[in-house]
């Protein structure tokens, strides 16, 4: 009986929302200039076998002298598990004001914020770009 207890604790801790978010991956692919706005486009891959409902992005973008100049919220779910998406948004201006995006807070569904935030990976393509928490 202590045994079954036990696997029981063990599968729920592994399929908790800390576990899940752990595996989540945020990568900053590109940046281009279109018509006065600046795309910018992000891969997400869920390599959990469970979906995110929701996972949304409090960023914080600096200029190139490390001055914010704007905070957004994106969401970037919901995300099935096992997959991989792309999400572009545009943002008024030129991509070459852009120094750096800091990933100011984050909240995914299910999860915690400390979960989501702590288990987050973050990478950028693109260069002189930084992506970071």
């Amino acid at each position: 009986m202590r045994i079954r207890f036990a696997a029981a604790c063990a599968a729920a801790i592994l399929a908790s929302p800390a576990a899940l978010a752990a595996s989540v991956q945020v990568e900053l692919n590109t940046v281009e200039t279109a018509e006065n706005r600046c795309r910018i486009t992000f891969v997400i891959e869920n390599k959990a076998k469970d979906a995110l409902e929701s996972l949304k992005l409090d960023l914080a973008v600096f200029n190139p002298q490390r001055v914010v100049q704007r905070r957004l919220a994106t969401e970037l779910g919901p995300v099935r598990g096992g997959k991989t998406i792309v999400k572009t948004f545009a943002l008024d201006g030129v991509c070459g004001e852009i120094g750096s995006i800091l990933v100011n807070d984050v909240t995914c569904a299910p999860g915690t914020p400390d979960a989501c935030i702590d288990g987050l990976s973050l990478s950028s393509k693109v260069r002189d770009v930084r992506l970071y928490k």
